[in-house]
């Protein structure tokens, strides 16, 4: 067995030369249209579009298990 030093040694040059390959896919994309496409405005956060309202209500879980109810008696039929 080799010594923690050496494995620690071996670990993270191995890690590093990891770390020098090139990726496929991740070339510089030379579409001249994104390149002229003006950066997106920068909103306040008073201005951003609101998160809407949960879809959950006071029913919800009365709904799921009569909807639970349904499924186990389709699936006793089948």
């Amino acid at each position: 067995m080799l010594p923690a030093r050496t494995l620690s040694f071996v670990i993270l040059s191995l890690c590093t030369l990891s770390a020098c390959g090139e990726v496929p896919g991740m070339e510089v994309s030379n579409d001249a249209a994104l390149e002229a496409a003006p950066y997106p405005e920068i909103l306040p956060q008073h201005a951003l579009p609101q998160v809407p309202s949960g879809r959950l209500t006071e029913t919800s879980e009365a709904e799921l298990d009569a909807r639970g109810a349904r499924l186990q008696n389709r699936a006793k039929n089948l």
